[in-house]
């Protein structure tokens, strides 16, 4: 490789995971932080609101989810995906008419998540819970914000392009182009971890 083949090739971590693509992401991460902040906020709300919320209210709103017991691994594994997978680039695609719909449903995301741990860990333990979100949830929960993150950014280009400045169509390519190159990979990885590691991590470590 020559110098400057070297210097032209993205370096870090960043670098490695994105590609040509790290600029785009370098410039989502105040957006990404902003997202990140409001997840972890709601997540320990919904967390220590556990037990303040029926459970037939979050059923209620959450009715829409299969019961997963039925379902073999294949089955789990093409639901986690489609779910995680139409979730992200909806939540993206909201961005359009504005930053707050990818935010809020974060946020959203985030208390759910809370509130579903709290469950969980009044039945089978926090150590289960903890072991049971973290091998996937590394992937999968960073690259879910980011989706937002880059739906939050369409919403500052169509108010720059209200305004005269940049373009929509352009910054919607980079955030396509990030969604099917990257994030949707990702998302694939994190459920094949969820449906595969995750389990065997659980159970050699005796919590089920």
């Amino acid at each position: 490789m020559t110098g400057a083949e070297s210097r032209h090739r993205p370096a870090g971590f960043l670098g490695f995971l994105f590609g040509r693509q790290v600029d785009y992401v370098r410039r989502l991460k105040p957006l990404f932080t902003l997202c990140l902040f409001g997840f972890i906020f709601s997540l320990l709300v919904g967390y220590n609101l556990g037990g303040s919320i029926q459970s037939s209210v979050m059923e209620e709103l959450l009715g829409g989810i299969p019961d997963l017991e039925g379902f073999n691994v294949t089955m789990i594994f093409l639901f986690i995906v489609y779910n995680n997978v139409f979730r992200s680039f909806l939540w993206m695609l909201l961005g359009i008419v504005g930053s707050f719909p990818p935010l809020f449903f974060t946020v959203l995301f985030g208390f759910f998540l809370g509130h579903f741990s709290y469950s969980v860990s009044l039945e089978q333990g926090l150590g289960f819970t903890v072991m049971a979100l973290i091998p996937h949830g590394v992937i999968e929960i960073p690259t879910i914000l980011l989706s937002s993150a880059a739906g939050m950014a369409l919403g500052y280009a169509l108010i720059n392009r209200l305004r005269g400045r940049g373009s929509l169509r352009v910054e919607f390519g980079r955030a396509l182009v990030l969604y099917i190159t990257r994030i949707v990979p990702l998302l694939i990885l994190s459920a094949v971890i969820e449906v595969t590691l995750t389990p065997l991590l659980v159970i050699s470590l005796g919590l089920i």
